[in-house]
């Protein structure tokens, strides 16, 4: 486990990178925190979610992130207890830019300069903001794989991106499960620190309005993305259906020429000397090769005619 601390002037703020359980509920027993809590930051939690108590307000915060080697988007959890005076998270290490922002803060020579006057909660608001912001280059990331695949099917690689679409809704799926509920959460946590005498928030602070903005704007951008993969799918299945309808008519073209001639060389491939015609003459193999040739042409013409070559 990793613990860090950074002292501003009216707060402070603990991170915990992988406690062990142990350590959560010492951490608990410390503060107070109701026990449904620490069974959240044990367990791992499906949904991002806020809860208001008398001292303090508990979060539970999940967030995309994409694992290159698998070409997964998977959600990083991160627990946050606000209160008078201090600000708890507890996180996995999944996110960097989290870190990194935590990283930046401790090492600022001009710390106090920088929060003279800040509370736990708007400390908590940036973090968001980060969080939200780092969002958004993963969606232009999903949008620009989208094109790609678009300029590939329409390139005639229609059976090479079957798998990178599924892999794309997979992921514009996953993403969409976690941010399903940032707006509805967020909207819920802004009422809860302004109803509550331990927060310095007012009425008419409007700061966290920009994050339900971001949360609807994500959201609306991974609505169209979902539309969209749906579309390029149904394309992708349309063009390799088409391709397969051609080649199945020109099998049934082929079978359909072939079986006459088989049909006449059967005929004449019977053991009856007497009544075959052609079976004197030093040219009958080829006056029975040219009836074939002849009725091949004559159902080719049929074919044009009826417009099916």
């Amino acid at each position: 486990m990793l613990t860090q601390k950074i002292e501003f002037p009216n707060f402070t703020w603990i991170n915990y990178e992988n406690p062990a359980e142990s350590e959560i509920k010492s951490l608990a027993r410390k503060y107070k925190f109701h026990p449904l809590n620490v069974a959240d930051c044990i367990s791992t939690n499906q949904r991002t979610k806020v809860e208001s108590y008398p001292g303090y307000l508990f979060f539970v915060l999940l967030f995309p992130y994409y694992v290159s080697d698998t070409r997964e988007i998977k959600s990083a959890e991160i627990n946050a207890f606000i209160g008078k005076g201090f600000l708890i998270t507890i996180n996995h290490g999944e996110l960097k830019i989290f870190n990194d922002f935590f990283t930046t803060l401790k090492n600022a020579d001009n710390l106090p300069q920088l929060y003279p006057d800040k509370s736990p909660e708007r400390l908590f608001y940036e973090i968001c903001n980060k969080l939200f912001m780092y969002c958004f280059p993963m969606i232009d990331h999903l949008i620009v794989d989208c094109n790609n695949i678009e300029k590939a099917i329409f390139a005639g690689q229609e059976r090479k991106m079957v798998s990178e679409i599924l892999i794309i809704r997979r992921n514009i799926t996953d993403f969409r499960k976690i941010m399903q509920v940032h707006k509805n959460v967020l909207k819920k946590a802004v009422n809860a620190f302004k109803n509550n005498p331990n927060f310095v928030i007012k009425k008419t602070d409007d700061y966290f309005e920009s994050l339900i903005d971001f949360a609807k704007e994500i959201w609306d951008a991974m609505d169209n993305l979902k539309e969209r993969i749906e579309a390029i799918q149904q394309t992708n299945e349309s063009q390799i259906s088409f391709q397969l309808s051609d080649i199945m008519r020109i099998l049934t073209i082929i079978s359909v020429l072939i079986f006459p001639i088989t049909l006449i060389s059967s005929i004449f491939g019977m053991n009856m000397v007497h009544s075959m015609p052609f079976i004197n003459s030093i040219y009958g193999f080829w006056y029975v090769l040219g009836i074939m040739l002849v009725v091949v042409f004559i159902m080719l013409g049929i074919f044009k005619k009826k417009n099916w070559l």
